[in-house]
């Protein structure tokens, strides 16, 4: 939503909780409402519909607090943490808004009671302040007519955020081209795309090169979304779940889940290979990308696991490797074939690794340049945990369309 749309709403409805806090603690001798208990990790909170007041919710961070298409029972004030707002679009997610500490939201469908068009969802650990609907009924009724009329005029207004979501349509909006020939092309919404990955690696480099020549090894995670999120207009949620997968890629250590946490930058040189690669990538003609596969990946990831075993020449730095023992060491551990020796030729294309010897049915030999093959198995590795978060988003919209 605008953000001169939120502004008379927040006002607004922290004057109405204010009212009703006020009349709860003079109802209760003095005493505050008690909390409610926390809720379930991952599920919609459930408002208690009573008038006793606005009640205080906590979130663990990924909690849902409410899901698009539910009826409205409660708007919320953002005491502590970050909360994103997301809409399904297919089998994906379209990133509307972030809502931080001091603002109100799921007001809209609370004050003109239709369903929920958007989804809500904690980045971080969040306190909230709940307003039911019978609770703040108690306080509209001694409200002058104008001021209900106002409240009419607001949400009209807030309505109006569907161009903002069909604006952040195109921007979640990234050309499938099928079977890289161009044919059969078409179009599908992806979590991460490669300009939200190149933005928020430039936003990470910045922020870590600012900090390096200031001295200081830790960065603001606030740091990181001013420039990420308020300048190059990447959603928050987005920051985030990158930010996780780089951590778990060791380029980043990450302290702490909050918005006013800090992480480090441990490996900037490979993130600015990353980056040089995906850039290059997304530049080429699809049938000239080099798109790795998930079966050669996992003939990679074999490869990277038993390349420290065979001798490596010194002078040109390569390893022979037996492709036919490794086969069987996983097959034996496993009882199963991990792979085939046809799974071979998309590597061997893009030059990671050479040819096929094949000597005996014991020793196929393919050699291997072991410290650029490692540098590549890392960047795949990379761009595979983003594939898999993008695939995660979609298959958690497609369950959420089918319940």
């Amino acid at each position: 939503m605008a953000a001169e749309d939120q502004k008379p709403a927040v006002g607004l409805a922290a004057a109405v909780a204010a009212a009703a806090q006020k009349s709860t603690v003079r109802s209760l001798g003095g005493q505050k409402a008690a909390a409610a208990p926390v809720p379930a990790p991952s599920a919609p909170v459930q408002p208690v519909q009573t008038a006793a007041g606005p009640q205080v919710r906590k979130l663990k961070k990924g909690d849902l607090l409410f899901a698009e298409g539910e009826m409205s029972r409660a708007m919320y004030f953002l005491k502590t943490g970050v909360i994103r707002i997301f809409k399904k679009k297919g089998e994906s997610s379209i990133e509307i808004d972030t809502i931080r500490a001091g603002q109100v939201l799921g007001e809209l469908a609370f004050l003109d009671g239709n369903p929920r068009s958007a989804s809500g969802e904690a980045l971080t650990i969040c306190e909230l302040v709940e307003v039911s609907g019978p609770t703040f009924q108690a306080v509209l009724a001694h409200m002058p007519d104008w001021l209900k009329i106002l409240l009419k005029t607001i949400v009209g207004r807030l309505r109006t955020a569907s161009t903002r979501i069909r604006q952040l349509e195109q921007a979640s909006t990234s050309v499938d081209y099928g079977d890289k020939d161009g044919k059969g092309a078409g179009r599908h919404y992806v979590y991460l795309s490669p300009y939200d990955v190149l933005k928020i690696f430039t936003a990470v480099l910045l922020v870590g090169a600012r900090n390096a020549a200031q001295g200081t090894g830790e960065i603001k995670i606030s740091m990181l979304l001013r420039y990420a999120n308020q300048i190059m207009g990447v959603p928050a949620a987005k920051v985030t779940s990158l930010l996780d997968i780089l951590a778990e890629s060791k380029v980043v250590s990450v302290k702490g889940t909050g918005i006013d946490d800090s992480f480090s930058l441990d490996d900037p040189d490979f993130l600015e290979r990353a980056l040089s690669h995906i850039n290059e990538q997304n530049l080429l003609e699809p049938s000239k990308r080099q798109d790795v596969s998930v079966k050669s990946f996992m003939v990679m990831s074999f490869i990277a696991k038993h390349l420290p075993k065979y001798p490596k020449d010194e002078k040109s730095g390569q390893v022979l490797v037996n492709l036919a023992d490794i086969l069987q060491t996983e097959t034996g551990t496993k009882g199963k074939e991990p792979f085939r020796m046809d799974e071979f030729p998309e590597i061997i294309k893009y030059g990671y690794i050479g040819g096929l010897s094949v000597k005996s049915a014991s020793e196929v030999i393919t050699p291997v340049d072991y410290d650029s093959f490692m540098k590549i198995f890392r960047m795949q590795k990379l761009l595979m945990a983003i594939a898999a978060a993008n695939e995660q988003k979609r298959a958690g919209a497609t369950a959420g369309k089918s319940n």
